[in-house]
C-alpha cells in the first residue's frame, strides 16, 4: 500500500512537472508551436549578417528602381532616342527624380524591410521595430525634435570638420554635383509641402524603419545595444553616399538610436529626423541664400553659437534620460 501511494504521488509530481514546464513554455510562446523561434534562429543565420546583406540590398534595389522611374520618365517625353546621360534633363524633371526616390525608399526601405524584419523575429513585426507608444513617447517625441534643432550648430561644426578630410577631385566632383541637384530642388519653383513630403515625411519613415527599427534590433541581437547603436549610425551615415558628410550623418544616426533605445519606440526618431529634413526644406525656401551657405559649410559656426548648442544639448539628453527612465 505504502508503495502504491508513492508511486501515486511521484505519478501526480510528474504530472504537476510537465503541466509546469507546458505552462512555462506557453508563457514564452504564446502561440504554443514548438517551432516558436525565428527564421533566422532556426537556422544558424547570424541577425547581424542578415542585417549587412539587407541594407546592401535595399540600397541597390532603391538606387536602381528610382535611376528606372527616372530613365523611363526620359524615353517618354523625349522625342529622339535617350543616347546618353544628359544633367541638364534631370535637372529639368528634378521632380521626377524625387518622385522615383520617395516610391523606392516606400517599397524597399519601408515595405520591403517590413516583410524582412519576419527572418529575425518570431514575435510581431511591430514589437520588433518598436512601434509602440505609452505615456512617455509624447514628450520624448517633443525633446527629440527640440533636441534635433538645438544640436544645429554642432552638426554644422562636424561638417565642417569633415570637410577638412582630403578627397579625390574626381570624388569631390561627383558630391558638388549632386549637391547641385539638392540646392536646384530646394530653391526651385516648387510646391513647398510636396518637397517636404519628398525630402522630409518619406526618408523620416523609411530610412527609420530600415536603420533604427531592422537594422538597430538585429544588430543588438547579436552584438548588444551599444555596439548596434554605434554600427547602426556608421551605415545610416555610409548609406547616403556623401563621404564629406558622413561624420555629422553618422553622429545623428547613433544620436537616434540612443533614443529610440531609452524610449522603446521608433517615433521619436521619426520625428526627430523629419524635423532635420523638414526644417532643412523650409529654410531653404525661406532664406536660400543662408541655407546654401550652411550646407557649403565654408565657415565655421560661432564659439558662442556652439556653447549654446552643447548646453542645450547636454540638457535636452539629460531630460530624455529621465523621462525614459525604468519605472
Amino acid at each position: 500500500m505504502a508503495e502504491q501511494n508513492q508511486n501515486k504521488e511521484n505519478s501526480q509530481n510528474d504530472t504537476g512537472n510537465s503541466e509546469e514546464a507546458s505552462n512555462s513554455h506557453w508563457n514564452q510562446n504564446p502561440t504554443g508551436f514548438l517551432h516558436e523561434q525565428s527564421w533566422a534562429d532556426r537556422n544558424g543565420f547570424p541577425h547581424w549578417l542578415l542585417a549587412f546583406i539587407w541594407v546592401v540590398v535595399s540600397f541597390l534595389l532603391f538606387q536602381l528602381v528610382g535611376t528606372l522611374v527616372m530613365v523611363g520618365y526620359l524615353f517618354a517625353i523625349s522625342d529622339e532616342p535617350v543616347t546618353g546621360f544628359d544633367p541638364q534633363m534631370i535637372i529639368e524633371h528634378l521632380d521626377v527624380m524625387f518622385i522615383g526616390n520617395s516610391l523606392s525608399q516606400i517599397l524597399f526601405l519601408g515595405l520591403a524591410t517590413w516583410i524582412i524584419t519576419g527572418l529575425s523575429t518570431s514575435d510581431s513585426r511591430a514589437k520588433f521595430l518598436r512601434f509602440r507608444a505609452d505615456h512617455r513617447t509624447l514628450p520624448v517625441i517633443l525633446q527629440t525634435a527640440l533636441l534635433i534643432v538645438v544640436f544645429q550648430p554642432i552638426i554644422w561644426l562636424l561638417s565642417w570638420i569633415n570637410m577638412q578630410i582630403p578627397f579625390p577631385e574626381g570624388y569631390a566632383a561627383f558630391e558638388d554635383s549632386q549637391m547641385e541637384l539638392i540646392k536646384d530642388f530646394l530653391t526651385g519653383d516648387h510646391l513647398v509641402m510636396l518637397t517636404i513630403i519628398h525630402v522630409g515625411l518619406v526618408p523620416s519613415v523609411c530610412e527609420e524603419i530600415l536603420y533604427r527599427g531592422y537594422v538597430l534590433r538585429a544588430l543588438e541581437k547579436s552584438w548588444g545595444i551599444w555596439a548596434a547603436i554605434v554600427v547602426s549610425g556608421l551605415l545610416f551615415g555610409l548609406y547616403h553616399v556623401r563621404l564629406t558628410q558622413v561624420i555629422p550623418l553618422a553622429i545623428i544616426g547613433i544620436l537616434l538610436a540612443w533614443v529610440v533605445w531609452r524610449s522603446d519606440s521608433i517615433f521619436p526618431a521619426m520625428a526627430g529626423h523629419f524635423v532635420n529634413n523638414g526644417g532643412s526644406v523650409l529654410l531653404a525656401s525661406i532664406y536660400p541664400d543662408y541655407a546654401m551657405e550652411q550646407m557649403a559649410t565654408s565657415e565655421l559656426p560661432s564659439v558662442w553659437l556652439l556653447l549654446i548648442s552643447i548646453g542645450g544639448a547636454f540638457m535636452l539628453l539629460r531630460y530624455i534620460h529621465q523621462t525614459t527612465r525604468q519605472e
